[in-house]
């Protein structure tokens, strides 16, 4: 099973300096929102702010006020921290809104049109084409809820993550032939995720 090597390593580390609630033992994805009485959801709504404002996001001051908002709406409904939600944004697009992989992927959480399509139909969204995935609110809603999807599926982060970047398909090949998806993805969201948290402590 993934993260059963170096990456179990560097998961366990994190859970040993956890400032939020989601722990990662054992290679299982264990989720959590807000801890009580630690930080409140208006501090949390000025750190995901700072740290937009801190990047070119290629958004406008009262845009990325909104996204912060709407990072942290729906990071709640999916019972995720947004500082993991930040830490998949940072990985996939730097938070450049305006971000085009070579492979198509589009936006801030890097949705393809296809998988984008699909979920518009889900959550009953409007679609365009492509560029809806260049709205930054259309697109952290459907990245967070197709991330929230494979969680529900794999129930495992370094699964989870390998299927949000590569796709599920060639996941379930991987586990069928016995195989283990590269870590190099999962390392980087987590050691993303590490530094969020780290910094949120001494705020």
């Amino acid at each position: 099973m993934f993260l059963r090597k170096g990456l179990a390593a560097f998961v366990f580390a994190l859970v040993l300096g956890a400032v939020f609630a989601p722990s990662f033992t054992s290679g299982k994805f264990v989720t959590g929102a807000f801890p009580e009485g630690d930080r409140s959801l208006n501090s949390s709504r000025h750190y995901v702010l700072d740290v937009l404002r801190e990047n070119r996001t290629g958004l406008g001051a009262l845009e990325e006020l909104k996204l912060a908002e709407v990072i942290i709406m729906e990071s709640v409904e999916h019972k995720l921290d947004p500082l993991f939600v930040l830490a998949l944004i940072e990985t996939e697009s730097a938070f450049y809104n305006w971000s085009r992989s070579l492979r198509g992927a589009m936006g801030l959480m890097q949705i393809m049109p296809s998988t984008g399509e699909e979920i518009a139909g889900q959550l009953r969204l409007e679609w365009k084409g492509g560029e809806t995935l260049l709205d930054p609110y259309t697109n952290i809603k459907m990245g967070v809820h197709y991330f929230s999807k494979l969680k529900r599926r794999y129930k495992d982060v370094g699964l989870t993550l390998a299927a949000y970047n590569a796709g599920p398909g060639k996941v379930d090949a991987w586990v069928k032939d016995g195989g283990e998806p590269d870590a190099f993805y999962a390392e980087r969201v987590l050691e993303n995720y590490r530094r969020f948290r780290e910094r949120a402590e001494y705020n």
